[in-house]
């Protein structure tokens, strides 16, 4: 993406639930409020909502009701069943908003263009909240340094991927990286379910009705 000023845009706004991980083995629940400025960058109507719904998605229902925590948390999050999202460093409101950003672009970018990202606690006082819009995320760590390898199953960290992940993963030089783990393709069958409430077909798909043999029936009051 260019570096420009873009004066027209669409906002998106709501907000989500976590429960974040200190520096300190603490635990501290909280309320978001978050704002989303983007811009659409493809005449494709119904692929566009189809990108809106997936970021709606991965706000209001995967991050809602999630856990925050990042790399050097103290606490094991291996046997909690909410959705842990690991953050590079602690997450306060700048690498949440950063990652996010980044995540969302990934998500997004066929048809949506996220350009600025302003999170803020709900309950803060004083209330404060963090926008971030740059192009570029030169503070999130490289792939390498993530995750500690040369080699790796993506060639790029969770917040630059087009899924619902929010970690990365274990490997080794013994691991097979041809296998990468599963994860469910809500985000695909979102994008189906749009494309078919909107009643959109690939030209010569459409379903053949056989009428030979069809004769009409008179109704009698």
């Amino acid at each position: 993406m260019q570096d420009e000023i873009v004066s027209n845009f669409t906002t998106y706004e709501t907000q989500f639930s976590a429960t974040l991980m200190q520096t300190d083995p603490m635990l501290l629940s909280d309320t978001f409020d978050i704002r989303i400025d983007f811009s659409w960058t493809s005449g494709d109507l119904a692929k566009g909502n189809a990108s809106f719904l997936k970021m709606k998605y991965f706000v209001e229902d995967l991050l809602h009701q999630s856990v925050f925590t990042h790399k050097a948390s103290p606490i094991d999050m291996k046997h909690i069943k909410n959705k842990i999202v690991v953050f590079p460093y602690v997450p306060t409101n700048d690498i949440i908003a950063m990652c996010l950003h980044s995540k969302l672009n990934a998500i997004c970018h066929e048809h949506m263009e996220i350009l600025s990202i302003t999170i803020g606690s709900k309950y803060q006082n004083p209330k404060m909240s963090y926008t971030y819009n740059d192009t570029e995320y030169p503070v999130l760590p490289a792939l390498k340094d993530w995750v500690g390898q040369k080699e790796y199953y993506y060639d790029a960290p969770w917040w630059g991927r087009d899924s619902i992940e929010t970690q990365d993963y274990d490997v080794d030089e013994n691991t097979d990286l041809t296998s990468p783990p599963k994860f469910d393709n809500i985000l695909e069958q979102i994008e189906k379910l749009t494309m078919g409430e909107l009643d959109l077909k690939p030209e010569g798909t459409g379903e053949v009705v056989d009428i030979n043999g069809w004769k009409p029936k008179i109704v009698k009051d």
